[in-house]
């Protein structure tokens, strides 16, 4: 069962920006994310897993026409109490229901380490990315502290996390990804990011930009 269908996973999930770690955390991602979107054409934009509308929110913000989809009507729940400009359509990423070349730009951010199959899931990306769009992807790394412990996670627990190389080879069905990394945890979980303590450490956020091969 995925994870983020319970009530209180997606409660608790909207509530981690409010915490002082999740704030750092968020501050590192949004500027890892923006650097990629220097590149992008401001167009429509289909965000799959949008969850609670928390990086809905921020493609808006940043001139995307999102159409936002989840799976997880608990998660959307939450997103439709924001004011954010955007229709919520709960939608399966391994079955989009939209007709191939629809959208200049897809985004999908910490969504593809929980779904069955992740190549279905670039498969059906691929099909409805035009010629010359942009895929926008935030990944958790499975060698950093954050997947190296995730078996203590419940929400963490049964992801999928992969490795730099692996996001690497996967993306290769679309061209050669930008991949920015960021959010490097010690042991004890502090943020190590503008330390100079992040040598010999693994991020855990990996933020990645490919465009379709026309």
């Amino acid at each position: 069962m995925n994870v983020f269908l319970k009530p209180d996973v997606a409660k608790e999930y909207d509530a981690y920006y409010n915490t002082e770690i999740g704030k750092k955390v968020n501050k590192i991602e949004e500027n890892l994310i923006a650097k990629l979107l220097k590149e992008v054409p401001k167009s429509e934009m289909l965000e799959l897993g949008c969850g609670t509308g928390h990086w809905t929110n921020f493609f808006t913000n940043n001139g995307f026409q999102v159409t936002a989809t989840d799976i997880s009507n608990e998660m959307m729940n939450i997103a439709k109490t924001k004011s954010i400009q955007t229709k919520f359509i709960k939608a399966d990423s391994q079955n989009i229901p939209f007709p191939d070349n629809s959208f200049s730009v897809v985004s999908s951010i910490t969504m593809l380490e929980f779904v069955d199959d992740q190549d279905k899931v670039l498969s059906e990306i691929y099909r409805v990315l035009k010629p010359g769009g942009w895929l926008i992807l935030g990944c958790l790394n499975k060698f950093s502290e954050l997947g190296k412990n995730k078996k203590n996670d419940t929400t963490f627990r049964d992801a999928k996390f992969l490795s730099q190389a692996e996001l690497e080879n996967k993306l290769k069905l679309f061209g050669k990804p930008k991949i920015n990394l960021g959010v490097y945890f010690s042991p004890i979980f502090e943020i190590l990011d503008d330390t100079s303590k992040i040598a010999n450490t693994e991020p855990a956020f990996m933020a990645a930009a490919v465009q379709k091969i026309k």
